[in-house]
């Protein structure tokens, strides 16, 4: 079964009753294009045919133009709504069903992908499902449906004649656009590609910016650019050069069957068999026919990219689920649980980046780790988070496997303070009432005291429904990181992981930053992973990172 077949039959089967409506609009505008071409080559012949008799009906063609004319009109204006409803809801109801699955994905499983990829998957990879429905099941319909009652019709005076169309239609409406998406698929495959590594660097200029033009890597940058460009006109120019070729052979096949009725038309009519009218209505009939396979083509040379998006959603709806989660326990302590790693290494590959780590956090400790830039200092505090699996070596909470507890409450447990700890677009009051929807403003107003934040928030124009713009640009870096740490407070966590909590702060901002968070932790766990200097009397441990091994 076709990947993007089986991604979208189940939304297809829910909402049949509208696929049929539309399939049906579809057909009845492209019956009616049909009808209007053949009546009116029929009426403007027999009229010409008639000049020279007196009497002639002229009302009954004339009223069925007009009639013809109206119902394609509202035919199609249905049909491009109702369509256009069936595709946003099918794109609708697989982009639900794949946020759902990644919702269950652990952090670990998350961190496989590049950034950006996931945001493709679900926006752009969906999108390019619209072509099945509107561009390749639609027109198909419409093509069959109408080609098979055309045929039958005109098979009452032309039987040879009617055949040849219906063969004619099917290799344009069928073989040709089958072909033609086998053939484009590879095109496709690398197109798509070089859209997820544009988009991939595009995410990374922007994340970099500020460094790019410091280091004056903007000429690189742009060479990258340049480069992926490059591929991505390439590979489009490819699969639009497939999509002309399809339209060539569609019009080598209708122009095959204008020739057939031309021909065995003409002599109908000389020898009596055939009136000169019908005749000519027929030939103009073929050509409002074979209008419906022209879309087909742009949807088939698109074809290969849906299929490589389908197979994309489809190995994240098909990945395994984790069963351990089922057989794990709730956490609910009352306080911080106890941390414990025995022998535990962790390697990306065949790169060893934790080497036989041992130690204990008791509840309520406050921890600093320290080491060098690449001595695995985040690799430990993201193992401590289980967002790293445990690959050698035991890690305990509460005496028991981290995998006997379960991950939500487990994250309910902890929480993360982090140098690029985002603030989201939205509110004051937004991003604190992530934390706990349930506090009142006067526990918020409390929490922003205690981070010393509150004069700056009453300030704002309109306080807690200040808006602070997107990543928070309303505060300074400094404030914005407070706004974290109130954020963290109303939390009920019991352990806090701080990640470089003030990095890129100055020394003052960053030394009262610090004393505010440990003031405000108080009986909580706080590990703190950092490559700058603290102050010692604010921890009970010391330990080093240097090369993947701690050293106190």
């Amino acid at each position: 079964m076709s990947a993007w077949w089986r991604l979208m039959w189940p939304a297809l089967r829910l909402r049949r009753a509208w696929c049929v409506a539309a399939l049906l609009l579809a057909l009845s505008t492209l019956l009616a294009g049909v009808g209007l071409l053949a009546v009116a080559g029929w009426f403007l012949t027999a009229t010409f045919l008639a000049a020279g008799q007196i009497m002639f009906n002229l009302f009954v063609p004339s009223a069925l133009i007009r009639g013809l004319s109206l119902g394609r009109i509202v035919s199609r204006y249905g049909e491009r709504i109702v369509g256009h409803i069936v595709t946003l809801d099918l794109q609708t109801d697989v982009r639900t069903s794949v946020f759902a699955r990644l919702c269950q994905f652990s952090q670990a499983r998350l961190a496989r992908y590049r950034e950006g990829e996931l945001s493709q998957r679900l926006v752009s990879d969906v999108a390019m499902l619209d072509t099945v429905f509107l561009l390749i099941l639609s027109p198909l319909f419409s093509a069959l449906g109408a080609g098979l009652l055309f045929s039958a019709l005109l098979g009452q005076w032309l039987p040879q004649v009617a055949w040849a169309v219906l063969l004619c239609l099917l290799f344009a409406a069928c073989l040709i656009p089958y072909a033609l998406a086998r053939m484009s698929r590879q095109s496709a495959r690398q197109l798509h590609q070089a859209e997820t590594d544009m988009r991939a660097l595009t995410h990374h200029a922007v994340a970099g910016f500020a460094d790019i033009q410091v280091w004056d890597a903007k000429a690189s940058l742009d060479q990258a650019f340049e480069a992926a460009s490059q591929r991505i006109a390439k590979a489009r120019a490819r699969v639009q050069g497939f999509g002309l070729l399809g339209q060539f052979c569609q019009h080598v096949m209708m122009g095959m069957a204008l020739v057939l009725c031309a021909v065995w038309g003409a002599q109908a009519v000389a020898s009596g068999q055939l009136s000169g009218p019908i005749w000519v209505g027929a030939l103009l009939a073929i050509l409002g026919l074979f209008e419906v396979v022209a879309p087909m083509m742009r949807g088939a040379a698109r074809l290969g990219g849906v299929q490589n998006a389908a197979d994309h959603l489809l190995e994240l709806l098909d990945e395994p689920t984790d069963t351990s989660e089922a057989q794990a326990q709730p956490l609910a302590p009352d306080q911080a649980p106890e941390l414990r790693l025995q022998g535990l290494s962790f390697a990306y590959a065949d790169h060893t980046v934790l080497q036989d780590i041992s130690l204990t956090v008791a509840p309520g400790d406050k921890v600093v780790l320290t080491g060098p830039s690449g001595s695995g200092k985040s690799t430990l505090l993201q193992v401590l988070m289980r967002i790293l699996p445990v690959s050698q070596g035991q890690y305990l909470i509460q005496g028991q496997a981290a995998t006997h507890w379960q991950t939500a409450s487990w994250f309910n447990v902890c929480t993360l303070l982090a140098q690029d700890s985002p603030l989201f677009l939205g509110t004051v009051r937004d991003n604190l009432l992530m934390a706990n929807p349930t506090v009142d403003d006067a526990r918020l107003w409390q929490v922003l005291e205690q981070v010393q934040l509150a004069e700056k928030i009453r300030d704002l124009p309109q306080g807690l429904e200040a808006w602070l713009g997107e990543g928070g640009n309303q505060l300074s870096v400094g404030q914005a990181r407070r706004l974290c740490l109130a954020r963290t407070i109303l939390t009920d966590a019991h352990i806090w992981f701080l990640d470089e909590p003030c990095a890129g702060l100055d020394v003052l901002t960053a030394q009262a930053l610090l004393n505010d968070i440990m003031l405000a932790a108080k009986d909580r766990t706080v590990i703190l992973v950092t490559h700058g200097l603290v102050p010692e009397h604010l921890f009970q441990h010391h330990w080093q990172l240097y090369e993947g091994r701690l050293q106190g």
